[in-house]
């Protein structure tokens, strides 16, 4: 892999890229939202991409060819990563497609809005499968694979407050997987540290992916201390820099990503 290059700046050192060339990278819900920012941000950094998706090849394939229109290689899988069976035939494609894989991005999580007790219990069972299940299942075929070569990153995609998780009306079920997405990445990164493999979260707060109508957007953006959303491309910078070698001694953290949000 490249190094990170840099420049000078204005008293200080600036990076140039994220040296990603050579390094295979697993997207899963890569296709939409912030999973396609952190597919194109890593395809664009130089990184071979397979980019997961569920029921929408459209936007999955999209994605795979503006990653191959700027230089790099990119794949699609279609899976369920919420299952073993499914998280397997991610993984297995990526290796299959570019013969290894070094980047595990664990973004996968449906959401849901509702107060505890009218959740059904298929309810519950789907957003703990959807956002927990999935990072277990993709990140236990991973790591055999980043063991091997000595080297790897896995990064979480949690919620911001999931570091200080406090009771939120209609949101328990979500909060209760995030929560659990990172004491899942803690407890993994102390086991594989030794393999020189780190295990991150990042924690997005309110982010602008377009699954919010306008007016709605409006009314939460102004609660926010920084009065805007945030972008997709602001997860997926952060998300870039756990994986290059600027961030190779930090494992086991999360970075929220809110605007000032649950601070």
């Amino acid at each position: 892999m490249k190094k990170t290059k840099y420049v000078r700046g204005a008293g200080a050192l600036e990076p140039v890229s994220a040296g990603l060339d050579g390094r295979v990278v697993l997207v899963t819900g890569g296709g939409a939202g912030i999973g396609r920012a952190i597919s194109l941000a890593l395809g664009r950094a130089g990184a071979s991409v397979t980019v997961n998706y569920l029921s929408r090849r459209g936007p999955a394939e999209a994605v795979a060819r503006e990653i191959r229109a700027c230089g790099s290689r990119a794949a699609i899988v279609r899976a369920d990563v919420s299952s073993p069976k499914g998280a397997a035939r991610a993984v297995e494609t990526a290796v299959r497609e570019f013969g290894r894989l070094d980047i595990l991005v664990n973004n996968v999580g449906d959401f849901l809005h509702k107060p505890l007790l009218d959740m059904a219990p298929e309810e519950w069972r789907e957003i703990i499968q959807n956002n927990l299940d999935s990072a277990f299942y993709c990140s236990i075929q991973a790591v055999p694979y980043m063991k091997k070569q000595n080297w790897g990153r896995i990064v979480n995609l949690g919620v911001a407050g999931c570091d200080n998780m406090r009771a939120f009306p209609n949101t328990a079920a979500y909060n209760v997987a995030k929560t659990g997405v990172l004491i899942l990445a803690k407890s993994l990164a102390r086991e594989v540290a030794s393999f020189g493999i780190t295990v991150n979260v990042v924690a997005p707060g309110l982010i602008d992916t377009g699954a919010l109508a306008r007016r709605t957007m409006k009314r939460f953006e102004a609660s926010l201390p920084m009065k805007r959303a945030g972008t997709p491309d602001e997860v997926a910078g952060v998300v870039l820099f756990l994986i290059g070698d600027l961030a190779s001694y930090i494992t086991g953290s999360c970075i929220t990503v809110s605007g000032g949000w649950l601070l």
